[in-house]
C-alpha cells in the first residue's frame, strides 16, 4: 500500500474509532458519574437546524443558560438526554442554482436530513456546531475557541445523511453525509484536552458561466486542543489540526491536499474574564497533484480573549502572515492578518454577533496561486417571544487573487424568522440576496434564495 493510498483514505478512520470509543464509554457511565468556499459558494444559511445567528465560529457559548422555555440538561441526569434523533425537512429556491451572470437557472431543491448525536454524560444542548471551508488553511476561516469546562469528560457523536432532490436538475440529485465527533477529558492537576473530528461530503458550484454542474467532494478535519493551567494567571495551550480535501471530479484534482497544523498560545489573566495572549502558528500546506503550490505558513498574533461582563465576550487578535512556496517558480507572500469574533447582548431579547478576517486562502482558481480573503460578518438576533425569533444578516468579503489579476467582491444579506411551539419542534423561514462583482465579468452573478424548513429534534 502506497503513500498516496493512505493519504487519501486515513481521514475515514477516526469517526469509526471515536464510535466505538463512545459505545464503550456508554457502557460504563459509571466513570462519568462525577460532576461536570468563497462566500458565494458556500451555503447562505446556517447549516440546517441551527440558529440563524450563531456564537463566534457557532460554538455553545459558555457558560450560557438554555433559551427561555427550555429545561437545563442538568434535570435529566445520567440516565437521560443522551440520544437525540432528529429529523430536518427543508425547501430552497433560488433563481440562479449554478451562480452565473447570464442564462440563470431557476430550481427548488428539497433536503431530507434524518440523524442522530449522543452526548455523554446526557445533554440537551448539542455540543459542537463548527463548519469548514475549503479554501482555509487548515479548514477553519476562523480559529476555534475552545468552551470552558464543567465536567470531567464529556463525549459526543453525530451522523446525519443529507437526501438533496432536483426538481428540474434531476440529474444532481445525490445524498451528503455529515459526521462529527468530540471528546473532552479534564484532569485535576490543570491539564484538559479536547478532540473534534468533523467531516463532510458536499458539493461546490462551478459558478464559472461554462459549466452548469455541481463538484463533490470529500472533507475531514481532525483538531486536538492540550491545555494546561500552571497558575491562576497564566495558561498554555498547544494544538494540533489536520484537514483533508478531495474531490471527486479529476477537473478539481488541482485542489486535492492535506494540511497539517500547529499552533502554541501563552495567555495572561489580567482579569479573571479577560485574558492577552500570543500566538504562533506554522501550517504544512501539501497538494496531491499541484506541487508547485506546497507552502508552509508562518502566522504571528498578539490577541485579547475576554467576557467582562454578563453582556459580552469575543476574541481579537492581529498579526502578519509569511506563506513560503516549496517550489522556486512560485512567489513567497506575507501580509497583515486580524481576526474578530465577539457577541454581545445588547438587551435580554437582542444580541449583536461581529465576525471579522484576513488571511490567505488556497486557490479555487487554477491560474492562481491563492488569494487573500478579507470580510465581516454582523448579525441581530432579536427574540419576540418564548416562541418567535427574527434574526437580520449582512456579510461582505473581498478576494484578491494572487498570480493573476481578479478581485471578487461578495455581498450577501437577509432576514430570518424562527417559530418554536415545541421544545422539539421548530420552523425556520429565510430570504437571502447574494451579489458578487468580480473584474473577470464572467465570474459576476446575483441571487436570490428563499429557503424554509421544518426540524423535529427530540
Amino acid at each position: 500500500m502506497d503513500a498516496t493510498y493512505l493519504k487519501k483514505y486515513c481521514y475515514r478512520l477516526f469517526i469509526p474509532v471515536l464510535g466505538s470509543i463512545i459505545i464503550y464509554l456508554m457502557a460504563s457511565s459509571a466513570v462519568f458519574a462525577a460532576p461536570a468556499i468563497p462566500m458565494g459558494q458556500q451555503a447562505v444559511i446556517p447549516p440546517m437546524g441551527q440558529s440563524a445567528v450563531a456564537p463566534p465560529m457557532g460554538q455553545i457559548p459558555e457558560g450560557q443558560a438554555p433559551p427561555s422555555g427550555e429545561v437545563s440538561p442538568e434535570v435529566f441526569g445520567k440516565e437521560s438526554g443522551r440520544i437525540h434523533p432528529f429529523l430536518i425537512v427543508q425547501g430552497r429556491w433560488t433563481d440562479n442554482l449554478f451562480t452565473t451572470k447570464k442564462n440563470k437557472k431557476k430550481e427548488f431543491i428539497t433536503t431530507i436530513a434524518p440523524g442522530v448525536w449522543i452526548a455523554i454524560p446526557g445533554n440537551r444542548t448539542k455540543l459542537l456546531s463548527i463548519d469548514t471551508r475549503s479554501t482555509s488553511p487548515g479548514g477553519l476561516q476562523l480559529s476555534r475557541i475552545e468552551p470552558e469546562k464543567s465536567r470531567r469528560y464529556q463525549a459526543y457523536l453525530l451522523y446525519s445523511p443529507e437526501f438533496e432532490l432536483y426538481t428540474k436538475h434531476s440529474k444532481h440529485n445525490h445524498v451528503n453525509h455529515k459526521a462529527e465527533g468530540m471528546l473532552q477529558w479534564n484532569l485535576s492537576s490543570g491539564l484538559s484536552f479536547d478532540l473534534i473530528d468533523v467531516y463532510r461530503q458536499r458539493e461546490d458550484i462551478a459558478g464559472n458561466n461554462i459549466y452548469d454542474t455541481l463538484y463533490r467532494y470529500n472533507s475531514n478535519l481532525l483538531d486536538l486542543i492540550a491545555t494546561y493551567q500552571p497558575s491562576e494567571k497564566f495558561i498554555f495551550r498547544l494544538s494540533y489540526s489536520n484537514y483533508f480535501l478531495d474531490y471527486d471530479e479529476s477537473i478539481n484534482s488541482f485542489r486535492d491536499r492535506m494540511d497539517n497544523t500547529f499552533d502554541i498560545y501563552g495567555f495572561y489573566k489580567i482579569k479573571p474574564k479577560t485574558s492577552l495572549f500570543l500566538q504562533y502558528s506554522r501550517s504544512y500546506i501539501d497538494f496531491d497533484k499541484n506541487y508547485t503550490l506546497d507552502s508552509i505558513e508562518n502566522k504571528y498574533y498578539a490577541g485579547i480573549n475576554w467576557a467582562m461582563t454578563g453582556k459580552s465576550r469575543g476574541r481579537f487578535k492581529i498579526g502578519f502572515i509569511d506563506k513560503g512556496f516549496d517550489h522556486n517558480s512560485t512567489q513567497d507572500q506575507d501580509g497583515f492578518s486580524f481576526e474578530l469574533q465577539t457577541i454581545h447582548n445588547l438587551s435580554a431579547k437582542r444580541a449583536l454577533q461581529i465576525n471579522a478576517f484576513r488571511n490567505f486562502n488556497e486557490s479555487d482558481f487554477i491560474k492562481a496561486t491563492s488569494f487573500y480573503a478579507t470580510g465581516v460578518d454582523l448579525g441581530v438576533l432579536q427574540r419576540f417571544s418564548q416562541k418567535w425569533t427574527g434574526a437580520f444578516n449582512v456579510s461582505f468579503e473581498k478576494d484578491s487573487y494572487n498570480g493573476i489579476n481578479r478581485e471578487d467582491d461578495f455581498l450577501r444579506l437577509g432576514p430570518a424568522v424562527r417559530y418554536k411551539p415545541k421544545d422539539w419542534l421548530f420552523f425556520d423561514l429565510a430570504f437571502y440576496w447574494t451579489n458578487c462583482e468580480s473584474n473577470m465579468d464572467e465570474y459576476s452573478y446575483r441571487v436570490h434564495e428563499l429557503i424554509g424548513s421544518v426540524t423535529f429534534s427530540f
